[in-house]
């Protein structure tokens, strides 16, 4: 990911900042003296020195992909990295250096998120938009030359361009979902009371799931409706032997069931008016 974000600031330069590859060289090695005495054009330097993760970004919670299904799973919110590049520019003339690193300058600060037609690699497939910002007052850079005296070269003016990647992490197994709840309560001096929560979800034959259906327990009068995605969720006095009814658009399904039980599903006979 790294080697595609360096070869996507390099497309930037040139495209949008109109620098010449045959003219103007651009790297990303260590900017140490050994490096600088074997250059023999006008060079910018994009040397990546830090990559910490951006905690003003960082949100907690996790999301449920697969809800309701048995191999459901959570996954923690992404985390987000900001990688941060000094950038340089080494030439003759001190003038000619100034020059270019203004180039720079107003090149990047044009674009606070890099642009999709520029993204290299695998960050086409980024799913959010790649922000960036330069020449920031609270940069992790707080002593330059410290800096430069521990790549043995003299001090320069720099830039630093931070961009901030974001990457998903590994989705958690959350086990099947819970189709059963047991609830039991006692106020003092009074009996305890108990009720069994348990759900499924309604589906038509052709396995597409039904909202608004009507699900009753034969004999209780208790009855509750289908959501969006088919799911609903009754209850019943204790566990035992029940049947259960699903009602829409004239249709019947009749089912009994053993509570508890692994599911209660409900499948709708004959079709359904779209």
């Amino acid at each position: 990911m790294i080697s595609e974000l360096d070869e996507t600031i390099r497309q930037l330069l040139m495209r949008a900042g109109g620098i010449d590859p045959a003219q103007i060289e651009i790297s990303f090695d260590i900017p140490n003296r050994e490096w600088s005495s074997g250059i023999s054009r006008p060079t910018i330097n994009c040397y990546l020195f830090d990559i910490r993760e951006n905690l003003h970004l960082k949100q907690h919670g996790q999301t449920v992909e697969g809800h309701g299904s048995r191999t459901a799973a959570r996954r923690p919110s992404v985390l987000r990295y900001d990688l941060t590049y000094l950038i340089t520019a080494w030439t003759r003339a001190v003038e000619d250096e100034h020059r270019l690193l203004w180039r720079v300058l107003q090149t990047l600060l044009r674009f606070p998120a890099l642009p999709e037609d520029m993204l290299q690699g695998d960050l086409r497939e980024h799913d959010l938009p790649i922000y960036t910002s330069i020449a920031r007052p609270d940069s992790v850079l707080k002593s330059p030359g410290e800096f430069w005296t521990a790549l043995e070269n003299q001090i320069k003016p720099s830039l630093t361009y931070t961009v901030v990647l974001a990457t998903d992490r590994d989705a958690i197994p959350a086990g099947p979902p819970v189709m059963t709840l047991e609830t039991r309560y006692q106020q003092p001096e009074t009996p305890i009371e108990q009720f069994v929560w348990f759900g499924g979800t309604v589906r038509g034959s052709d396995g597409a799931p039904v909202a608004g259906a009507v699900i009753e327990i034969e004999g209780l009068g208790l009855h509750g409706f289908s959501d969006d995605e088919g799911r609903f969720r009754v209850r019943v006095p204790t566990p035992g032997r029940y049947v259960l009814i699903a009602r829409f658009s004239g249709q019947i399904q009749r089912r009994e069931v053993e509570i508890p039980e692994p599911q209660y599903d409900m499948t709708l006979p004959g079709s359904l008016p779209g």
